[in-house]
Formats: structure tokens, sequence, C-alpha cells
């Protein structure tokens, strides 16, 4: 293994190592029925920053049929509080150096036993794929095993909802960990590679669909030389988010530790119109049926994967 390897490696442990402590240490402390996501969210990226950290992609919390990319916004959610009665995925992750942990964890507090199996069937898939994983195994391979079992439990995945390669600065590599049998992905699994393995568990179709809801972005790879963007705000918006996040995802909410709603609200539909942003809309499970997620980053070792969150 060459240094350079050694080195990256070592940024992605120590984002595992953080998010590891928070998930175990932290969340089950604050994720309650009643509270108020906006501080639960507050009080994870709060945590990664006294490690010396940021977070990878902004704090999700996704209820009920909710399936990803819901991060709480500050004036929408001033009164959304967890239940008592719906699954809560908690979703977020930890980049140091640019190098990137992601996991997702769940949360019932009712008595319906099918919502806590649920919940179960999503990380045991995780563990049952976990065996299998080794330098050479195809990818669709383990979609299949993903998929199986959870059928075998009673239980749909979301197809189309995958596990990715991370690297430096990218969440979303050129590789996808599939989690069903549907999904035909070439290649395979490689020693020292990285992946987030994240499972949807749901009874109903099987399948997200985006709804008409952003609250996350992140700014295109190649921005072009000139830009026509003639509000100020928006250049200067533009600027402190490649500077923060160069290609990783930010929501609106953090640009109003430093500049006002309007100025906000403004610079993002003036940057949406010009392209230079990627939004990623709220997604929801088709049927609007409760979804269970588990997720943990692995990296890929000379005999077979190890588990950084």
């Amino acid at each position: 293994m060459s240094n350079s390897v050694k080195e990256n490696i070592k940024y992605f442990e120590k984002a595992g190592e953080i998010a590891r402590r928070i998930k175990k240490e932290i969340i089950p402390n604050i994720v309650k029925p009643g509270e108020k996501i906006l501080s639960i969210v507050d009080a994870i990226e709060g945590e990664i920053a006294k490690n010396n950290a940021q977070p990878a992609f902004p704090t999700n919390i996704a209820i009920d049929y909710i399936a990803a990319h819901y991060t709480p916004d500050n004036e929408k959610d001033k009164d959304t509080i967890i239940p008592e009665d719906k699954i809560v995925k908690v979703d977020f992750g930890v980049h140091v150096n640019g190098y990137p942990a992601d996991n997702a964890i769940s949360f019932y507090f009712g008595e319906d036993d099918d919502l806590h199996a649920m919940i179960e069937t999503a990380k045991e898939a995780f563990f049952k794929a976990l065996e299998i994983i080794k330098p050479g195994v195809e990818l669709t391979q383990i979609g299949s095993v993903i998929e199986d079992y959870v059928n075998e439990r009673g239980y749909k995945v979301i197809e189309n909802l995958n596990g990715h390669k991370m690297d430096q600065y990218v969440l979303h590599g050129d590789k996808e960990l599939p989690v069903s049998s549907k999904t035909r992905n070439p290649g395979k699994i490689e020693a020292n590679e990285v992946y987030a393995m994240e499972i949807f568990v749901t009874k109903g179709a099987g399948w997200a669909k985006a709804i008409d809801d952003i609250r996350i972005y992140s700014v295109i790879e190649q921005l072009p030389k000139r830009l026509p963007i003639h509000l100020k705000s928006a250049r200067i918006i533009l600027s402190e988010i490649i500077k923060e996040r160069k290609g990783l995802p930010f929501t609106p909410r953090w640009l109003l530790k430093k500049f006002s709603y309007p100025e906000v609200r403004i610079a993002i539909a003036s940057l949406e119109r010009v392209g230079v942003l990627i939004p990623y809309p709220v997604l929801v499970e088709k049927d609007t049926a409760p979804v269970a997620q588990y997720e943990d980053t692995i990296l890929i070792t000379r005999d077979g994967a190890r588990v950084l969150t």
C-alpha cells in the first residue's frame, strides 16, 4: 500500500471514528419524541465541529414515508418534532480534509411490531451483505444478497436508492453499491475502496420519487469562466459555498449564519437559474409507505470489509 493511500485511509478512519462516537453517544440521547428536529441537527453538526471536522452533507431527519434529502428548514420546520408513532431516520456524515464518512440509523418509539421489525431488517441486511464483501466480488451479487434477505422478511428494498463509493470531496463516486438484483451495475469491489452501504426497507412500492421540495444543493464540478451572475450577494454567497464545501452538498440553512434570509433565498434562486447548482429534491416512498434505513461506511480490506462508522 502506497503512502498516499495510507494517508487517505487515515482521514476516512478519523471521519468514521467521529461519526461512530456521535451515533452511539450523542444521537440516542437527543432523538426523542417531542424534540424539535432543528435542535437535533444543530446538536449533531455542532458536535462534528467540536471534533475539528465538518459535516459531509447536511444532516437529514426523514420521518415516515420520507426517504432521503430532508434536512430541516429554518422557516418550514420551526415546530417540527420527533413523533412517537412513525419511523425516524437520522442520516449524517462527517468529513476530515474532504474524506467523508456516511451513516444512518432509524428510530421508532411506538408499539407497532412491524415497524420495529422493518428497522431490524434494514440493519440485518447490511450485516448479511458485509459477510460476502471482499475484493473481486461483483457489485450486483451484493445487491442480490440484500434484496433476498429483505424479501424473506416480508419487505422490499427501495431499489433506486443505492450505496455509493466515496472519495475526497466526492460523496457519490464512480461506482454504486446496489441493493437489488435488478440493478445492473458493472464492476467489482476492489481493495482500499470506501463505500457507504445504505439500505432502505419498506412495504410500499420499493421505489423513491422526487417531490417539489429542495433543501440541499451542491455546486457543479466545472464552473464556466464567465458567469452571468449580476447580483452581488449571489456572487459572494457562491464564493462562500465553494470555499467551504468544494464539491460537497450544502443547505441554505447554513448560510443564514452569515447572510440574511432574503439574501440567501434570492441568491439560491439566482444561482439555480444560471445552472451552477445541483438540486437534491426530497425523496419519498412512491406509495407513501413507511421507510426504515440503515447505513455505515465500509473500507474494503485485502480479506473483506471493515466498518468505519
